[in-house]
Parts: C-alpha cells; sequence; structure tokens
C-alpha cells in the first residue's frame, strides 16, 4: 500500500487537471487606465488557452471592467478595450476568434474596496 500512494496521489492530481473549467474564473489586473499586459497576466491567459485547447467545444468568455473613477462612458470604452487585448492574446495563442465572447462593463456602483481594473475569463456551453 504505502509503494501506491504516490501513484494514487498522480492519479488525484491528473483527474483534477483534466476537469472541466466551467465554474472557474481566471483573473487579468490592469493598472489605472491601461490595458498592457504585465507577465501575471499573460501567464493566465497563456493557462487559459491550453484549457481552450483542451475543451475546444467551451465557449470563453471575456469580460472586461474598470475602477469606479472616471466618466462611465470612457470606462465601458476602457473596459471593452481591456477585454480585446485579452482576447486578442488568446487568439494569438490559438484559440479560434468565434469560441470567444467579449464584453465590457462600467464598474459604476461597484464596491470600491473590490479590484475592478480587471478581465475576468471564465468557459460555458455555447
Amino acid at each position: 500500500m504505502q509503494s501506491l500512494r504516490p501513484l494514487i496521489l498522480l492519479l488525484a492530481l491528473a483527474a483534477c487537471a483534466t476537469s472541466q473549467p466551467t465554474g472557474r474564473k481566471y483573473l487579468v489586473f490592469f493598472e489605472a487606465n491601461s490595458t498592457e499586459l504585465d507577465a501575471p497576466a499573460r501567464g493566465a491567459i497563456a493557462e487559459v488557452a491550453q484549457r481552450a485547447h483542451d475543451y475546444p467545444s467551451l465557449q470563453v468568455v471575456v469580460t472586461g471592467f474598470t475602477d469606479t473613477t472616471g466618466a462611465p462612458q470612457s470606462n465601458v470604452v476602457l473596459s471593452q478595450q481591456r477585454a480585446k487585448v485579452v482576447a486578442d492574446t488568446l487568439v494569438a495563442d490559438g484559440v479560434p476568434p468565434a469560441h470567444i465572447v467579449r464584453r465590457g462593463h462600467s464598474s459604476a456602483g461597484e464596491d470600491p474596496t473590490i479590484a475592478s481594473r480587471r478581465v475576468e475569463i471564465s468557459f460555458t456551453q455555447p
């Protein structure tokens, strides 16, 4: 039994790694008024791209947010630009554009204690 423990652990980890990603949110954070991707953001996007390759029947939903400062109209535009940057990076990583849905939201009215300069990426059934 002692010699089977590493194998059982390895099988359990493999099962977790291959579970469908629906229900999980991946987050990409931005500086204020920016659409620039940093290294952690690129890493999160690469992980999403890999999951999209693993589950080609799922749709990738990319939703951009801004902080609560600034005019709501310009915040919507910025959130759309952030979603586009992330979606374009996913496409560059091989995710078909037809599998990506982009959305942008102003964060007006959101709890200001939440880090809202972000893009949320999730998977859903089409």
